[in-house]
């Protein structure tokens, strides 16, 4: 739910004059500086990392934290938070993809079937159907699969660096090194409007630093297939609020596609959940 209320301060950050990439630099560092701070005060040893474990650390940043933030910026600032968030659960559908490419993973007829939803779905919501199809530009669709890609690799990092390290450690050291590479690529972190301070607050404080540790947490408890499921409630969460809040229009057809969407991450989930308890 956290997570679903982030495009809403997003949008506030870029109509201040913030780029995406700037956007992502603030949230990233603002983040890690509170909770840098939080260790120092109270938990010095969430600090302590081994050396050869850093390279992993470093790429879980690089890549679930400044590469994900970016894209996912750019597709709310060049679509609507609703689509933005849709195609970001495409995450998935490319895990599917990828592991029958790479690993040679059977594709299962539920497998098929969740990612024929997931992509059927997103051609509803970006608009690809009727007389005046494809609503979207091409460098916003590419924004927000892209987001899907990058999403998709969270949990496998996240999964990685828990075997080693806590939750709090995970969290404070990727996002880290994200804002390292964040504020690299920005040219530094530029002077933000004294207007839009508490919507960074809250964008720091809410959809990052709670979100981010209440899901690594949950990692830690139950199989990353369940957590994904359960994390589905972020584009309904999205959507809702940029209707209700940001008037941001939502077609009939796109909100089908958005329950398709949905629907295909809860059938290949579903498949990994009922597997796993099969063999239990």
């Amino acid at each position: 739910m956290l997570w679903g209320t982030l495009g809403v301060g997003v949008r506030s950050l870029l109509a201040s004059g913030l780029s995406p990439l700037q956007a992502a630099a603030w949230r990233a560092s603002g983040a890690f500086a509170v909770l840098l701070l939080y260790c120092l005060l109270v938990n010095r040893p969430a600090l302590r990392v081994r050396r050869r474990d850093l390279p992993l650390l470093a790429a879980f940043g690089a890549v679930s934290v400044a590469g994900f933030m970016t894209v996912y910026f750019m597709a709310i600032d060049l679509t609507t938070v609703a689509t933005a968030a849709v195609l970001m659960y495409t995450a998935p559908a490319w895990v599917v993809i990828l592991a029958r490419a790479f690993y040679g993973e059977a594709m299962t007829p539920m497998k098929t079937a969740a990612v024929g939803f997931t992509f059927a779905g997103c051609a509803l919501v970006v608009g690809a159907f009727g007389p005046g199809a494809l609503r979207l530009s091409t460098p916003g669709l590419m924004a927000g699969l892209g987001a899907g890609l990058t999403y998709a690799l969270y949990s496998i990092f996240g999964k990685a660096a828990l075997r080693r390290h806590s939750p709090l450690t995970t969290v404070v050291f990727t996002l880290g090194f994200g804002a390292v590479f964040l504020i690299a690529a920005s040219g530094g972190l530029p002077v933000v409007r004294t207007a839009i301070l508490p919507v960074l607050a809250y964008v720091v404080a809410a959809p990052t630093c709670a979100a981010y540790l209440l899901y690594i947490a949950g990692l830690r408890q139950i199989e990353a297939g369940r957590a994904s499921v359960v994390a589905t409630l972020e584009p309904v969460v999205a959507a809702l609020a940029g209707t209700l809040l940001l008037r941001e229009p939502m077609a009939a057809a796109q909100w089908a596609g958005a329950a398709l969407v949905v629907g295909g991450v809860v059938l290949v989930q579903g498949e990994h959940i009922l597997l796993k308890s099969g063999r239990r």
